[in-house]
């Protein structure tokens, strides 16, 4: 392990991440540590970011879909499953 020059960001109860002399970036989250270097933390950035806009994309199709039954509640819904049955 390389000797720690300095503390780059923290999220208290999550994680951190922290630059060695030899320019190593150590990026902990939880008990999972990972070793990168910069270009490898910035291709980490791309693909969590990628990751993210696509969660929030399906969370807005989602809310823009029309729903089965349009003018009734859950209750009735449940009503019709129980007839099926």
């Amino acid at each position: 392990m390389c000797a720690e020059k300095g503390l780059l960001t923290l999220l208290e109860n999550f994680g951190h991440v922290a630059e060695c002399e030899c320019g190593t970036i150590h990026v902990s989250v939880g008990p999972v540590s990972v070793a990168l270097d910069s270009q490898a933390l910035r291709r980490l950035h791309g693909m969590l970011g990628s990751a993210i806009e696509r969660l929030d994309h399906k969370a807005e199709e989602l809310l823009r879909r029309e729903p089965l039954l349009t003018h009734s509640s859950h209750l009735a819904l449940r009503k019709v499953v129980k007839i099926k049955h």
